[in-house]
């Protein structure tokens, strides 16, 4: 499989898993199953778009500030993704499609939101992301991160 997401079981808190051919897909990848442990948002209809522009960043520091963001409209807007897009741009290819491992560049994403009423509540809400155990990067042909989240 070119791209997924797993939940693995982690003492007292939540581990996710995601992998993608590129950089900002695992990103992505790691926001929907931050997204997915919590909510179900089959069949739920998006209301609107938002758009964050985060600033030039390591690679962990990127997928972090991408999951805060996700807690971060959950818990301010009431809003839940129902569709993530993540785009990094890095120093060498501003377009963002080569996902250099360790180069620092800005991300844009995209959020196709559902206000948080409208979706069934399937497990705990994340309150932050960690930095304990924290991995990301290229790995056997694909990126892979593994993230802590406290719930």
């Amino acid at each position: 499989m070119a791209a997924g997401h797993r939940i693995v079981p982690h003492t007292a808190d939540l581990a996710l898993e995601a992998w993608a051919p590129g950089k900002g897909e695992c990103i992505a990848e790691a926001a929907r199953a931050l997204v997915g442990s919590f909510a179900d948002v089959r069949g739920a209809v998006p209301r609107e778009t938002v758009t964050v522009e985060l600033a030039e960043a390591s690679d962990e520091d990127l997928l972090v500030r991408a999951l805060d963001e996700v807690i971060y409209q959950l818990e301010v807007h009431r809003r839940v993704p129902a569709a993530i897009w993540v785009a990094v741009a890095d120093a060498g290819d501003p377009a963002g499609t080569a996902g250099t491992e360790g180069t620092e560049g800005p991300a844009t994403i995209r959020l196709a939101a559902v206000p948080a009423a409208d979706v069934r509540v399937t497990g705990a809400i994340p309150k932050a992301v960690t930095r304990h155990e924290l991995r990301f990067g290229r790995s056997g042909g694909l990126w892979r991160c593994r993230v802590i989240v406290d719930v």
